[in-house]
């Protein structure tokens, strides 16, 4: 392997798995209607601008027609597919952005797909707020995550990016949400389904690992709901300089292994190795 090509895997490698080409998740579908949205969800929000409202302080951004996923701070829809009835919106509700990062809030809501009415919400204080590693795109993911025979979740799905070019870092978190009487409950917080990192001397010496999990639901049940199998598949790189001056790679793995998550009657409890930042 070339040095050219040791430095453009290193550098890309962090944010090329974050633009997955998975339908559950790719896709966002506000379809025109994300400032109905917010002015059916805040009533009370002032329009600041052709694409923004302020709601108590905060500032809420709608989706560039254009360009879906562009802006990790706008508006994000989809209609859940196994309830067509219904449409997830995601509200970021931005406080204040710097160079040295960006606070804010996310707020969850599910809507009557049709009159756009909130049937639920859940308010994500923080979840918005980074610094260093950075949010660069939040996705929904209606896979048929089944609990039970009766209850779907759906997931949330954040990007995070690192700025660092000796310590390249880019990670995917996943979080479950479902309705629960009548309201919209997290289940399980934050594991990473995908993570890059590394560490290197931006010439071509260093070290670098990734990582990709699947979840699978189970017949087996704790608490009413079912077991969740976390299905890995983990390799490492390491890069150094030959005799000869060429850069060359050494690849360990792929290496696979299995977890088994099971639900305490609150939430599902995620290992803090594999827990995604928040």
């Amino acid at each position: 392997m070339t040095l050219r090509t040791i430095k453009t895997t290193v550098l890309l490698a962090t944010a090329a798995f974050l633009f997955s080409t998975d339908l559950s998740f790719a896709e966002d579908e506000c379809n025109g209607r994300a400032a109905a949205v917010v002015q059916r969800a805040y009533p009370d929000a002032v329009k600041t601008s052709d694409t923004s409202f302020s709601a108590k302080g905060l500032a809420i951004t709608l989706p560039a027609e254009s360009v879906v996923g562009d802006d990790p701070h706008a508006v994000i829809c989809r209609v859940w597919p196994v309830y067509p009835e219904l449409m997830l919106a995601a509200v970021p509700l931005i406080g204040g952005q710097s160079n040295d990062g960006d606070a804010g809030d996310l707020e969850l809501l599910v809507l009557d797909a049709a009159s756009l009415d909130v049937r639920q919400r859940l308010y994500l204080a923080g979840r918005m707020t980074d610094d260093a590693v950075r949010i660069t795109r939040i996705a929904f993911d209606t896979a048929r995550y089944r609990l039970a025979p009766k209850q779907i979740a759906f997931g949330l799905r954040i990007f995070q990016h690192g700025s660092s070019g000796l310590n390249p870092f880019g990670e995917v978190g996943l979080s479950l949400y479902t309705i629960e009487d009548g309201k919209l409950t997290s289940v399980l917080s934050g594991i990473t389904v995908s993570d890059n990192h590394g560490e290197w001397d931006t010439n071509c010496a260093g070290t670098f690992d990734e990582s990709s999990r699947t979840l699978s639901m189970q017949p087996t049940t704790h608490h009413g709901y079912a077991d969740i199998l976390v299905s890995e598949m983990s390799s490492g790189t390491v890069a150094s300089v030959a005799a000869n001056g060429e850069c060359v790679e050494k690849r360990d793995g792929p290496k696979e292994s299995i977890l088994l998550l099971t639900y305490d009657g609150k939430e599902y409890s995620v290992p803090e190795n594999i827990r995604s930042l928040e």
